[in-house]
């Protein structure tokens, strides 16, 4: 029972790393799936198994590699040169999403609890900086408190009767999306790879890592077809909006309404934590530095940013990382290397 406990928390962090703010919004599922009708739908399938497969792999091949951080683990997969401009590019697109994140999460609690945006983003870095000084432990255990909300919410669509007689739309003539399948694949391990891989290493027991990659993969899967299935159900009314899930939820009464501002708000915070901490573990292979100083340097670092900017930087970076998850993807894919 304790191997299927500590699995259940592995499965949660993957998760909550996985599900960010667009994950939450719909932006994401609408862009990937939705738009190619109940082609979608199969491509949601394909997106489950490759989770499964991929993030057991990678956390597979961590744990025999020996790597605690991405840096090491793509020195051995890419060789030094290949290796060094690859953890170059993962460390930017990481700070990258971490000073959206942090903005993110300072703008849901100003438009929803008019708390005001540099206090709310102080809080909201004050809190991850509590949570990142207690370790990995502390991470999963975050998780494993979060990620069943995010469950609830997507439970809450279905009774809510949102998922029913969705819109006849055809399938494209062209298999474009499963390319874009893989592409989503493909980046989101790419940002999962900052937490997976020191799982991977911590993590003594082989079959923990197998059953976390297997209900991890299915319950992304799950959630996914959810939101996925709701949308295409409205698509006339939710194709144009930001937040198309917003469509569904001003259906809810309030008490849900202010649940999914909850669930809003964890997807940000946990995907957060979760590149912080990936970052703070490539950078202590560098620096003799304690990790909560180099915490606070990246928080106080993104912070800043999210006062000056970073949307053009991140317009950049976003397709850059998707081709480059590509590129790991396709590496963690090949037979498992000797040590």
């Amino acid at each position: 029972m304790k191997l299927w406990g500590k699995s259940i928390q592995v499965a949660a962090t993957y998760i909550g790393t996985v599900v960010g703010a667009g994950f939450a919004s719909g932006q994401e599922i609408l862009a990937f799936f939705t738009s190619y009708g109940h082609a979608g739908t199969i491509g949601i399938l394909a997106a489950t198994a490759l989770f499964v497969w991929l993030g057991y792999k990678m956390m597979l091949l961590a744990h025999q590699l020996r790597t605690p951080s991405y840096e090491s683990f793509n020195l051995q997969l890419f060789g030094p040169y290949i290796g060094r401009t690859m953890n170059v590019l993962v460390f930017l697109t990481l700070f990258g999403v971490t000073t959206v994140m942090l903005a993110g999460a300072g703008s849901v609690l100003e438009e929803q609890f008019h708390i005001p945006y540099l206090l709310g983003t102080i809080a909201t870095l004050v809190l991850a900086l509590l949570i990142l000084r207690q370790g990995l432990e502390q991470l999963l255990v975050v998780n494993a408190i979060v990620v069943p909300s995010m469950l609830i919410f997507a439970i809450l669509i279905l009774l809510e009767g949102h998922v029913n007689s969705p819109l006849p739309l055809s399938a494209p003539n062209s298999y474009e999306f499963l390319w874009k399948t893989v592409l989503y694949v493909s980046f989101n391990l790419a940002m999962a790879q900052s937490v997976l891989i020191p799982i991977g290493y911590a993590i003594r027991e082989p079959v923990v890592l197998l059953r976390a990659a297997v209900i991890g993969g299915v319950v992304l899967g799950f959630m996914l077809l959810v939101v996925h299935t709701a949308m295409l159900a409205n698509w006339d009314d939710v194709r144009f909006m930001d937040i198309p899930i917003l469509y569904v939820t001003d259906q809810w009464n309030e008490w849900l309404q202010w649940f999914f501002v909850f669930v809003l708000y964890s997807e940000i915070f946990t995907t957060l934590i979760s590149n912080v901490f990936g970052i703070g573990q490539q950078l202590r292979e560098i620096f003799n530095v304690p990790e909560t100083r180099l915490y606070l340097f990246l928080f106080l670092a993104a912070f800043s940013l999210c006062l000056i900017g970073y949307s053009q930087l991140l317009m950049f970076l976003y397709p850059l990382f998707g081709y480059l998850g590509l590129t790991t993807l396709c590496r963690v894919a090949l037979p498992t290397l000797s040590k």
